[in-house]
C-alpha cells in the first residue's frame, strides 16, 4: 500500500499502520476504509517488514535533529508489546546464543524482536552516534508516572514553555519561582511572560542508561520487561496494566527525543473477567479513561479547526504526547487488532481511531530552537555546568538546614542506628528480588523459593520502615530538595550523554520517601 501524499509542504500526515493478529476458523470482515492507513500488515508479514515499513523512515529523521515518536494502539491481547518489543522473555542473556537467526544492521538478533530494538541498533550502526544512546524508561499506572530504572519510583511530569505553568499529576515540582531583580526587588510575575517556539510536558528525575551495544540493550530491556506491571485476565495471560514509554536522545548530536510508547490495551471489563477483583477493575478503568483523553485529543487535532481546544492535561498520557501530536513531531501510529470475529468491534474501535489519527497533521520543520543550541555545543555545556554548581550549592545548604530530610537527630542514636540497618537491609533484599524476578522471568529454574523469601523480606521490613518513619525518626525532604536533585540527575545525565567526564561528581540519587516506600512492589 502506497503512502498518501501530504496535505501540503509545510505539514506532514501522522503516519499510520494496521497490523492484524490471525485468528482461527471465525474471521471478522473489514471494511474498504483501510485503504486510508499508509501501511497494511497481515499475518504474512513479519516483525522486519513491520519495522522497515513503519518505522525505519524517523531513523533519519531523529538524526537530523527532529522529535520522533513510535506508538502502538489497540485492544488488549492484540499484539501491541508484541509488535513493539517482541514475544515474553526475548532479552535474556542467552537470546543471542540460542535464538538469533536472523542478520540486522550486521548483528544477529532473533527474527522475533519488534520495533524499538531494531530502531536501537539502526541508530547504533549510524557513523554520527559515537557516544552510545541515553535511554530512559517509565510506565503511567493509575495516570501516575514511575521510573521503571528506579524500580518503580514515583517521578514528576512537569511543564516547560508555555506549559511550565502547570506542575503535572504526582508532581514534586512548584508552580512558580519568585525572581529578584540586581537590587534584590521581586519582579512580578506577569513580566515573566514569554512565549518560546518549543513548548510541552516532560519527566523529571527519570535515570538514564547509556545504550552502546547489543548488550547494553539486552539489559536495559530486562529491567523494563522485569520492572513493568502486568497481569493476566481471560483474554491475554501477560497484559500489560501501564503505558510504557521509552525516550532516547543523543545529546551530542541534537536535543531531539525519540519516544517509543507501547499503550496498554483497551479492554471490556466483562470479556476480561476482571469485574470481580477490585484492583484489576480499577487499573482497567484507568486504563480506558487515558486511552479516551487520547481520542478526544486526536478528535480536536483532526477536526481541522486551528483554534480548536485541545485537552492534553486530561492525562499524564496525554501530556507526555503532546509534542508527538499536532507539534513538530514526525509520529508514526501501529494499529494493532485480531481477525477474531468475536473481537469485531474492538478491532474497528481501533481502527476507527487509526482513521482518525491519520488526518492530524505535523509540522515539518524541526524546532529551531533547538537548532541554535546545536550550532555551539560548548556553550550549552558551559550553562549545565554552571547550573550544576548552583544546585550543589543550593543542596548544601538545604542540607545545613535540615530540609534535605533524613535521620531525625533528636532521637537516641540507637533508634537512629537501626533504622539505618533496616534500609540498608531493606534496599539488600530489594536488589536481591529485583535480579531473581529478572532471573525467572529469563527462563531460570528452581528460583520460587528464593523469591518468596526475598519478596517477604520486603514486605516485612517495608512494614518496619513504615512504622519508624511514622514516628518521625525519618524525615521526608522538602519539595524543593526532590525537585533540584531530580533536575541535577537530569543534567548529569545530559553531559555524559555529550562525553563531559563526570566521574569525579558524586551521584545523589532521589531519596525514599514515606509515598514511595508505601507503594510498595505490587506488580
Amino acid at each position: 500500500m502506497t503512502k498518501r501524499s501530504n496535505r501540503s509542504s509545510s505539514r506532514i500526515n501522522i503516519t499510520t499502520s494496521l497490523r492484524l493478529k490471525p485468528s482461527g476458523e471465525t474471521r471478522t470482515i473489514l471494511p474498504d476504509s483501510i485503504s486510508s492507513f499508509s501501511h497494511f500488515f497481515d499475518a504474512t508479514k513479519g516483525q522486519l517488514q513491520c519495522y522497515s515499513n513503519a518505522c525505519s523512515r524517523t531513523i533519519d529523521e531523529f538524526l537530523n535533529g527532529r522529535n520522533c515518536t513510535v506508538f502502538v494502539y489497540g485492544q488488549t491481547g492484540s499484539g501491541k508489546t508484541h509488535t513493539l518489543f517482541g514475544p515474553p522473555n526475548s532479552f535474556h542473556s542467552n537470546t543471542l546464543n540460542n535464538d538469533a537467526t536472523e542478520a540486522f544492521q550486521n548483528i544477529k538478533i532473533p527474527v522475533s524482536w519488534g520495533a524499538f530494538p531494531r530502531i536501537v541498533l539502526s541508530l547504533l550502526s549510524k557513523s554520527k552516534i559515537s557516544s552510545g544512546i541515553t535511554a530512559t524508561a517509565v510506565e503511567i499506572y493509575m495516570d501516575n508516572c514511575y521510573d521503571l530504572m528506579r524500580d518503580g519510583q514515583k517521578i514528576a511530569v512537569a511543564g516547560f514553555g508555555r506549559s511550565r505553568k502547570v506542575s503535572g499529576r504526582g508532581s514534586f515540582l512548584e508552580t512558580s519561582e519568585v525572581r529578584r531583580d540586581s537590587a534584590g526587588k521581586w519582579i512580578p510575575p506577569r513580566t515573566l511572560v514569554e512565549k518560546p517556539a518549543n513548548e510541552g510536558y516532560e519527566m523529571r528525575g527519570a535515570k538514564s542508561l547509556i545504550l552502546t551495544d547489543v548488550h547494553t540493550l539486552l539489559e536495559f530491556m530486562s529491567v523494563v520487561e522485569a520492572t513493568r506491571t502486568s497481569k493476566s485476565h481471560k483474554l491475554n495471560e501477560r497484559s500489560s496494566r501501564s503505558h510504557c514509554v521509552i525516550t532516547l536522545s543523543v545529546p551530542a548530536i541534537s536535543n531531539a527525543k525519540y519516544m517509543c510508547v507501547d499503550l496498554a490495551g483497551s479492554e471490556r471489563i466483562m470479556k476480561t473477567g476482571t469485574i470481580d477483583n477490585e484492583l484489576k477493575a480499577a487499573e482497567a478503568r484507568n486504563i480506558n479513561t487515558s486511552l479516551t483523553s487520547l481520542g478526544r485529543c486526536i478528535n480536536a487535532l483532526a477536526s481541522g479547526n486551528p483554534s480548536a481546544f485541545v485537552p492534553y492535561r486530561d492525562s499524564v498520557l496525554t501530556m507526555l504526547l503532546k509534542q508527538s501530536l499536532g507539534g513538530s513531531c514526525y509520529t508514526s501510529v501501529i494499529i494493532t487488532g485480531t481477525e477474531d470475529a468475536t473481537m469485531h468491534s474492538e478491532t474497528m474501535s481501533s481502527i476507527q481511531f487509526g482513521m482518525r489519527c491519520s488526518r492530524v497533521s505535523n509540522k515539518e520543520q524541526a524546532a529551531i530552537a533547538q537548532m541554535k543550541r546545536e550550532s555551539d555545543r560548548e556553550e550549552v555545556k558551559s550553562e549545565l555546568l554552571t547550573e550544576l554548581r548552583v544546585i550543589d550549592e543550593e543542596i548544601e545548604s538545604l542540607v545545613a538546614t535540615g530540609r534535605s530530610g533524613g535521620l531525625n537527630m533528636d532521637f537516641p542514636n540507637s533508634l537512629r542506628q537501626s533504622f539505618s540497618e533496616n534500609m540498608k537491609k531493606y534496599h539488600h533484599h530489594k536488589s536481591s528480588l529485583s535480579i531473581c524476578k529478572q532471573q525467572i522471568k529469563s527462563g531460570q529454574r528452581g528460583l520460587e523459593k528464593a523469591r518468596q523469601y526475598e519478596e517477604s523480606q520486603v514486605k516485612n521490613l517495608q512494614g518496619i520502615l513504615l512504622r519508624s518513619m511514622t514516628t518521625g525518626v525519618y524525615t521526608d525532604p522538602c519539595s524543593r530538595y526532590i525537585k533540584i536533585v531530580q533536575r541535577r540527575i537530569d543534567i548529569l545525565s545530559t553531559l555524559r550523554g555529550m562525553n563531559v567526564d563526570v566521574a569525579s561528581v558524586p551521584n545523589i540519587e532521589v531519596p525514599l520517601t514515606l509515598v514511595h516506600l508505601a507503594r510498595g512492589y505490587e506488580g
